[in-house]
C-alpha cells in the first residue's frame, strides 16, 4: 500500500521520470537528512513524490493555473495517504513545496490561496527549524567555532522570503492583527483549574529556556494561573511516543504530557 502513490506518480511523470527522480533524490540529500537510513519503500515514496512535485512546479513557467492545480492534487494526495512518521520526515521539503505552490497561486492571480498556502507551509517551516536546532545542539563538539558559517542559520533565504511574502500579503489583503486588550492582574482562586504547561527540551542551551520560563511565569502570575516547566522527559516517557509510532520530538511529547495531566485531574 505504501508504494501505491509512487506507482501512480510514475505513470503521471512518463518520459521525464528518470531525470526528475534523480534530481529529486539529490535535492532530498540536502533538504532531508532524516531520510537517510529509512526503509527503502519510505525513501522511494519521498523520491517519487518529490519528483512529481518538481514536474508540476516546472509547468508553472508556461501555465501557472495548471501547475497550481497539479501541485495541490499532489500535496493533497500525499498528506492524506501516509502516516505522520512518513509525512514528517522531511518538513524542510514540505516547507519548500508549499512556498512553490503559493508562488503558482500568486502567478495565477489568487492572492488568498497564496496566503493560505504560505501559512500552512509555515507549520512545516517551524518544524524544520526545530529539527535543525535539535540536530545542531545534539553534538557537544558542534559550536560556533567548529561549524562553518552557513551551518549556523537554517535556510535563511526561505525564512526571509516566507516572512516578507506573508507581510506583504497581509498588507494587500488588509489583514489586521487582533491586539489583546489590556487587563489588570488577577488572583488565582481555589476553583481555578487553569494550568500552563511548558515543555522545553533544548539540550545544552540555557538561554532560550530561561527566556521562555521568565515570559511564561510573568504571564501566569498576571492571570493567576499555575505553571509547570519540564526541561526533560521522565523515564518511560519516550516509550509512550514510540507506542504511537511517532518521532521522538518535543511537539509530540507536549501533547502526550498534556493528556497525562488531564487524565490525572
Amino acid at each position: 500500500q505504501l508504494l501505491a502513490l509512487p506507482l501512480l506518480l510514475a505513470a503521471w511523470l512518463g518520459a521525464a521520470e528518470v531525470n526528475l527522480h534523480l534530481t529529486a533524490a539529490r535535492l532530498l540529500i540536502g533538504e532531508c537528512p532524516d531520510l537517510q537510513g529509512q526503509q527503502d519503500e519510505v525513501v522511494e515514496i519521498w523520491h517519487s513524490f518529490a519528483a512529481a512535485v518538481l514536474g508540476a512546479q516546472a509547468s508553472s513557467y508556461v501555465n501557472p493555473r495548471s501547475s497550481l492545480e497539479a501541485q495541490l492534487r499532489l500535496l493533497s494526495a500525499f498528506l492524506t495517504s501516509y502516516p505522520v512518521p512518513v509525512l514528517h520526515l522531511c518538513p524542510g521539503s514540505l516547507m519548500r513545496y508549499f512556498k512553490k505552490a503559493g508562488d503558482a497561486a500568486l502567478a495565477a492571480g489568487d492572492l488568498q490561496r497564496c496566503r493560505y498556502l504560505l501559512q500552512w507551509g509555515t507549520t512545516y517551516r517551524l518544524m524544520a527549524v526545530a529539527r535543525w536546532y535539535n540536530r545542531l545542539t545534539s553534538n557537544p563538539s558542534w559550536n560556533k567555532s567548529t561549524l562553518p558559517p552557513e551551518a549556523l542559520s537554517f535556510d535563511p533565504e526561505y525564512q526571509a522570503v516566507y516572512d516578507l511574502a506573508l507581510q506583504e500579503l497581509h498588507k494587500k489583503l488588509s489583514v489586521r492583527p487582533h491586539y489583546l486588550p489590556a487587563s489588570i492582574p488577577q488572583q488565582g482562586s481555589p476553583h481555578s483549574r487553569v494550568q500552563v504547561l511548558a515543555v522545553c527540551l533544548y539540550q545544552g542551551d540555557v538561554g532560550l529556556p530561561a527566556l521562555a520560563e521568565g515570559n511564561h511565569r510573568r504571564y501566569c502570575q498576571h492571570r493567576g494561573y499555575s505553571y509547570e516547566l519540564m526541561r526533560s522527559v521522565p523515564q518511560g516517557g519516550w516509550e509512550h511516543i514510540d507506542a504511537l509510532s511517532l518521532p521522538r520530538e518535543p511537539h509530540y511529547w507536549k501533547v502526550q504530557r498534556t493528556l497525562e495531566i488531564l487524565e490525572r485531574e
